[in-house]
């Protein structure tokens, strides 16, 4: 476990984040998720929008179907949730 966490924060600060940001063991709401992906989503379809070299299109074509299938993945999560509480 000590060489996940020395692992961890090598990468941290290579990217640099901080430990308190992000952590893998990190429970998160669904409703922050769901927020996350949206707002990845809305992100890719405004570099698409505003794309000024052609050479970047492709990228942002696989931003956007990328970040459709997160969003996508979240909410069939959420309702497969919500069925088995109802059911349970």
């Amino acid at each position: 476990m000590a060489l996940c966490s020395s692992i961890w924060s090598k990468a941290c600060s290579l990217f640099n984040l901080k430990e308190n940001e992000l952590r893998p063991d990190q429970d998160f709401s669904e409703e922050y998720l769901i927020q996350q992906a949206h707002d990845e989503l809305r992100q890719a379809q405004n570099l698409f929008a505003h794309l000024e070299e052609t050479d970047m299109v492709d990228y942002a074509i696989y931003k956007i179907k990328a970040a459709e299938k997160h969003y996508d993945y979240l909410l069939k999560r959420i309702k497969q949730k919500e069925g088995n509480t109802l059911r349970g």
